[in-house]
């Protein structure tokens, strides 16, 4: 079976900061890529062939949008069913070949993880452009990739080191693996699966890539050995952690619910760890070295602290 002929790309979410580096790498890979932005956008989507400014509510506007495009790729933050829809079936009206749906997450297919309410918008999107393709309408990808590789994330004491309190957090002693990817790791495997040796074989399939599979106690090891900093520790459980939000929702308390990432990522169970299903091989995407990840984290600490 050959590979779609892929040549023209919609981006919506162009301008955000991960939508940005989707954006650069589909540009490095030669496609011709089309910002979608929201009609009120003021943001400049660089790199971009054009840019169409539109009402993303406005079906009818959406389909006008996509005429001519190949694929429609979806970078919008924090996505409910109820807006995806309209660019979805957008995208089916106007004649679209394929959608990369907004997910960018965690282990999405694993049956503890599905139970948390942070994923429930983007599990009933996924089945949503399920029954899509099912119906012959259009072909569906998407890209999963752990939490963000984003060094601001790792040193603010959420997950690991607190550079600015000299602390770390570790749950459940800080040894457990999860795969990290950073935001450029993410735009080259989104233009990767839409590549034609590749197409054939990502589509209709979530995929998984990571940049480097990582414990909290190995990245506060490695920002100990940059900044001087000898982190104490104190440790949480993730059991706690998980049995608290979910009561918390419980009693209709949402303020919480980033604590379900704890068991997301950290969870025995849960499938932070998913080098066993990442496509990193197949799509040519190497792991970050430990030189690497010490780089990464030198420069964002060397830059933060000249401000």
């Amino acid at each position: 079976m050959s590979a779609p002929a892929f040549r023209s790309i919609a981006l919506l979410g162009a301008t955000g900061n991960l939508g940005s580096k989707i954006l650069a790498a589909l540009n490095n890979t030669g496609y011709s890529v089309t910002a979608i932005q929201r009609a009120e956008s003021k943001n400049v989507a660089d790199g971009a062939a054009k840019s169409i400014k539109v009402d993303l509510t406005s079906k009818s506007g959406l389909i006008e949008a996509f005429k001519g495009q190949d694929v429609v790729v979806s970078a919008t933050p924090n996505p409910v069913l109820a807006t995806e829809k309209i660019w979805m079936d957008a995208a089916v009206s106007a004649g679209v070949k394929h959608i990369v749906l907004s997910e960018y997450s965690t282990n999405m297919d694993n049956e503890k993880s599905k139970a948390l309410p942070i994923i429930y918008d983007k599990l009933q999107t996924r089945k949503y452009a399920e029954e899509l393709e099912s119906s012959g309408k259009i072909g569906w990808s998407s890209v999963n990739n752990g939490p963000f590789f984003v060094p601001f994330i790792w040193t603010a004491g959420w997950m690991g080191a607190n550079v600015q309190k000299e602390t770390a957090l570790f749950h459940d002693g800080g040894d457990k693996i999860v795969c990290t990817s950073t935001l450029e790791r993410i735009g080259e495997t989104v233009a990767k699966i839409l590549a034609p040796e590749h197409a054939a074989d990502t589509k209709n399939k979530p995929i998984y890539t990571y940049s480097a599979a990582v414990s909290e106690r190995k990245i506060t090891d490695i920002i100990s050995k940059i900044t001087g900093i000898d982190f104490p520790v104190t440790n949480a459980s993730v059991e706690d952690i998980t049995k608290e939000t979910f009561a918390a929702v419980a009693r209709g308390d949402n303020s919480r619910n980033m604590g379900f990432y704890i068991p997301f990522c950290w969870g025995d169970g849960y499938g932070g760890d998913f080098r066993g299903q990442a496509w990193n091989e197949k799509l040519g995407l190497k792991e970050m070295s430990d030189a690497e990840i010490e780089d990464l984290f030198r420069g964002f600490l060397s830059d933060n602290a000249t401000k």
